[in-house]
């Protein structure tokens, strides 16, 4: 397990950044990973079957909707993934701490979703949404939060 490094991991439903943090230096090391998903595509594109039609008893024709939001199983499939990345880079031993950073919603995600492994590496939680903000801009906002002394 390399002790010494930190993953930093920046994520919302769609976009993800890993990142490097040196508490030595007070800085984040440029972007070791940059993840987009496909979520900017058109819903309907995903989900292109019209939904089955019905028919009552008193003539009237209704259609019967969706049993699922293709784009939450979307959202939902991307942060797994990001676990799931987080995971392996774990058992390649390249990190020995963990942060987190994405809005509540993602996080709870997340935390569904990781391994036992990975949540035990998680030294910091950081409800943000810092995902899609330029590199200069999220290194200015979030290293402050991470040196601050654990609570």
């Amino acid at each position: 397990m390399n002790e010494d490094r930190t993953l930093v991991a920046v994520f919302d439903s769609d976009h993800a950044l890993f990142f490097e943090y040196k508490p030595a230096h007070g800085k984040l090391v440029a972007a070791l990973e940059d993840v987009k998903s496909t979520l900017d595509h058109d819903k309907r594109d995903i989900d292109t079957d019209k939904p089955g039609r019905g028919f009552s008893g008193n003539g009237s024709h209704h259609s019967y909707e969706s049993p699922s939001d293709v784009r939450k199983l979307e959202k939902h499939d991307f942060v797994r993934a990001v676990a799931q990345g987080i995971d392996e880079a774990l058992e390649r031993h390249e990190f020995g701490r963990l942060a987190i950073v994405a809005p509540s919603r993602s996080m709870g995600e997340f935390r569904s979703v990781a391994s036992d492994k990975v949540k035990k590496m998680i030294w910091r939680e950081v409800p943000k949404e810092f995902a899609n903000m330029p590199i200069p801009e999220l290194e200015r906002h979030l290293v402050p939060i991470l040196q601050q002394p654990a609570s």
